[in-house]
């Protein structure tokens, strides 16, 4: 038989035998994670990992998701991803599971070297369980759930068990060190882009799990959670309440990148960045292997982790990405500013990894520190500026982008626009290609189409017909049949201005617009994603 046949029906199979899972909304009244280290130098550490259940949103409110993406989730101390383990090399750490859910959960630590090292077993509701794995090996290593004896482990991944343990090499150079997550979600109440759950959560679907179909790609358990907006020209937001990653210029930063898949790698790149990469042994350099040095492009496979080292050499922006463009849109990108203002311990929540020789996670005092310094670092330059440095008061009330007030790095970062303008095209992509376009449909006397394919330049037809003629006090309705974003915008792109006659915003496929022309004119218009595209409504 087919091998993937196999497959298929060995999972369908262990699905049904785990269909009885209950998902509960649960949240833990301890969702931290507590260390304890002796007086032998922290050469023995403690940590309490908490297993539950509960409903996390998973894509913000946007143009791609309107409402946002709700979901039934599995987490560790409360969270998408658990939190990240730090531990030196020689170090014993105990791990206790204590499972607060209602089902049976347990941990497969990759870090672990032989038996009794890397599995739990599992560990029924109500129970706990500690045991022992030593930090043989330098690196980040993932951790997961593993289910019950792995039946099911794909789903407890799936849904969100996952988190990374840092093991710091013995010859560790100091950095700013980050973590991040990159992991797929397969949803079955998201029926992709520009669709939103409006509150109602979804759970694991097996059937696109099978078919390797995510809906999202997220960053530390959310899409787009660090991405503000993308274009230069023409914005497409994408998360207004995005956290952004800040660096002083020139300073070395050290990136733990962990991909629990469970089903693809990760193309990891920094656009505008070089990244070498340090992951291993090696007993030329007494114990931090060097894997690769000042390139583009790191693969990470699915159920492994790299460390990432970047220095960003000048101000400005940076992005992190998944270079696997379907990924891009699906969530896999975050923004990183280059500003001396940036302080060290200034990470987004739950981002800072402490450094060799320190405690086993980030304190919450630490984290209230980030916080209050975050903060205190924002006002001072507003004041010293007198700009916004975040996305907020950017526009007005009526929705519209200021033109003034804003200082460079700031517009920057809100478009994540970068030296060369990589990344307005990448808005272009973020706008969506992966839905399925509806029907063909004909345009009657009053209606014009936005047909399939309209965003390669290639294509013959963007809106049909190009030219409408009509008489004063006509509604023209405009349709999109095809599979990703477009507007329907007054004015032209090289006039500079537009938007002052009407204006669609964002249209989704299947979405229609309406104008009613109350005089006579001639009307241009054209797409604010897709500039190529146009078309006139003449009124006599």
């Amino acid at each position: 038989m087919n091998r993937s046949l196999l497959l298929a029906s060995s999972l369908i199979a262990s699905f049904l035998l785990a269909s009885s899972i209950a998902f509960v909304p649960y949240f833990s009244a301890n969702n931290v994670v507590h260390a304890q280290e002796t007086e032998n130098q922290g050469e023995v550490k403690q940590v309490t990992l908490i297993a539950s259940e509960k409903q996390v949103q998973v894509a913000p409110d946007n143009a791609l998701h309107p409402g946002g993406i709700m979901y039934n989730a599995m987490v560790f101390n409360g969270t998408i991803p658990g939190p990240v383990i730090s531990i030196d090399q020689g170090d014993t750490l105990n791990i206790t599971l204590k499972n607060e859910g209602q089902t049976i959960h347990s941990l497969d630590f990759h870090a672990g070297f032989g038996p009794g090292k890397a599995l739990s077993g599992s560990v029924e509701p109500g129970q706990s369980k500690t045991w022992s794995l030593t930090g043989e090996f330098p690196g980040v290593f993932l951790y997961h759930c593993g289910a019950d004896g792995l039946n099911g482990v794909w789903e407890h991944i799936s849904n969100g068990m996952y988190g990374g343990i840092v093991v710091h090499p013995t010859n560790e150079e100091p950095a700013k060190e980050f973590y991040m997550v990159f992991s797929e979600l397969y949803n079955s109440a998201d029926k992709g882009p520009f669709v939103g759950t409006n509150g109602t959560a979804g759970s694991f679907d097996i059937g696109k799990f099978i078919s390797n179909n995510p809906d999202l790609v997220m960053t530390n358990g959310m899409s787009h959670k660090y991405v503000p907006a993308v274009g230069e020209v023409n914005k497409l937001e994408l998360n207004k309440d995005a956290e952004i990653f800040k660096v002083k210029p020139g300073e070395l930063t050290r990136w733990y990148i962990v991909n629990p898949g469970p089903n693809d790698g990760v193309s990891f790149h920094f656009i505008s960045g070089m990244l070498s990469v340090r992951d291993g042994s090696n007993a030329a350099n007494n114990g931090f292997g060097t894997q690769d040095i000042n390139d583009e492009t790191w693969w990470i496979p699915p159920g492994s982790a790299s460390v990432i080292e970047s220095t960003f050499p000048e101000a400005g922006v940076y992005v992190g990405v998944d270079h696997a463009m379907s990924d891009v849109v699906k969530g896999g990108a975050f923004a990183v500013l280059a500003v001396e203002n940036s302080t060290a311990t200034d990470h987004p929540e739950g981002t800072c990894v402490s450094a060799k020789g320190e405690g086993i996670v980030c304190t919450a005092a630490e984290e209230e520190e980030t916080q209050a310094e975050g903060a205190e670092n924002q006002t001072a330059t507003d004041d010293e500026n007198g700009n916004e440095a975040q996305d907020e008061g950017a526009n007005n009330e009526n929705g519209n982008e200021a033109q003034d007030g804003e200082s460079e790095v700031t517009q920057n970062a809100t478009m994540l626009n970068t030296t060369g303008g990589n990344t307005t095209g990448n808005g272009t992509m973020m706008a969506g290609n992966s839905t399925t376009a509806g029907n063909q449909t004909t345009s009657s006397g009053t209606e014009v189409i936005i047909a399939q394919g309209s965003s390669a330049p290639s294509n013959a037809k963007f809106y049909e017909p190009t030219e409408l003629t009509v008489p004063v006090g006509t509604t023209v309705t405009w349709k999109n049949i095809d599979s990703t974003l477009h507007t329907v915008t007054s004015g032209s792109a090289e006039s500079g201005v537009s938007g002052t006659e009407f204006d669609s915003s964002y249209m989704a496929g299947g979405k229609t617009f309406q104008h009613t022309f109350s005089s006579a004119g001639t009307f241009d218009y054209y797409c604010t994603l897709h500039p190529f595209m146009k078309g006139q409504v003449v009124v006599n």
